[in-house]
C-alpha cells in the first residue's frame, strides 16, 4: 500500500506544484506587459520658426504644454477573445523597441503556436488582483467588465479599460503569448498581441501585432 500512495502524493504534489507555476506565470507576463504600456504622451514639437517669427494663430507657449497622462484600470476578469480566424493571423510581426524604425520579423512555427493556442483558453478565470499589484508594486485600479462610459471615467478618474486574455505558453514555460484589449468610451479601442520570452527569469516582450482597432 506504501508503495503506492508514495507515487501517487509525488504526482499529486507535481500536479500542484505545476499549476502553482503557471498561475505565477501569468500574473507575470501580465505585469510585464502593463508596466510596459504608455502612461504618457509628450506635448508636441514647437513648429520651425519661418524668417525668426511665430504666426500669430500658433502663438503658443509650447514649453508650458504638459504631457497626456493615462490612468488605465485592469479589468479584474481573464477575457476570451474569439478569433475565428487565429489560424489565419500573418507571422509577421513588430520587434520590439527595435533600433530600427517599423522592423518586422517572420516569427517561426514555434511561436504562432502559442497565438493559435489562445484559442483553446476559453475558461473564464479571475485575475488574483492582489498579487499583481504586488507584482507591480503599485496601487491597480481594477474594473469588473471590457468597456466602460465617459461618467464612470469620470467618477473613477481614470482613461480606459486594459483586458488581458488568459496567457499561453510552451511546454517548458520559456515563451509566451498574450492577447490585451484597451478600451475608451467616446476614443474607442483595440486588441494587440504580444509575445515574451523568458530571459534570465524575467518575462520580457520581444514581439507585438495590433489585430483590430475603432
Amino acid at each position: 500500500m506504501r508503495l503506492i500512495i508514495i507515487p501517487l502524493l509525488s504526482i499529486l504534489i507535481f500536479s500542484c506544484s505545476s499549476k502553482q507555476s503557471s498561475t505565477d506565470d501569468q500574473l507575470s507576463v501580465v505585469a510585464a506587459v502593463f508596466v510596459r504600456i504608455p502612461k504618457t504622451l509628450p506635448p508636441p514639437p514647437p513648429p520651425p520658426l519661418i524668417n525668426n517669427e511665430v504666426k500669430e494663430e500658433d502663438n503658443i507657449d509650447y514649453s508650458q504644454l504638459k504631457p497626456l497622462t493615462f490612468n488605465y484600470a485592469i479589468n479584474e476578469n481573464f477575457v476570451y477573445y474569439d478569433f475565428d480566424y487565429i489560424n489565419e493571423i500573418s507571422n509577421q510581426f513588430m520587434a520590439y523597441k527595435s533600433k530600427e524604425l517599423f522592423e518586422e520579423k517572420g516569427l517561426d512555427s514555434s511561436y504562432m503556436k502559442l497565438v493559435q493556442g489562445l484559442s483553446g483558453l476559453k475558461k473564464s478565470d479571475k485575475i488574483d488582483k492582489a498579487k499583481l499589484s504586488e507584482l507591480i508594486n503599485d496601487d491597480l485600479i481594477f474594473w469588473d467588465k471590457q468597456k466602460i462610459t465617459i461618467q464612470e471615467k469620470k467618477e473613477l478618474n481614470i482613461t480606459g479599460i486594459i483586458s488581458f486574455s488568459r496567457v499561453s505558453f510552451n511546454d517548458e514555460f520559456t515563451k509566451a503569448a498574450v492577447a490585451v484589449g484597451d478600451y475608451s468610451e467616446h476614443i474607442g479601442g483595440g486588441v494587440s498581441l504580444y509575445i515574451l520570452e523568458k530571459i534570465d527569469n524575467n518575462w520580457v516582450i520581444r514581439y507585438t501585432k495590433i489585430l483590430m482597432m475603432s
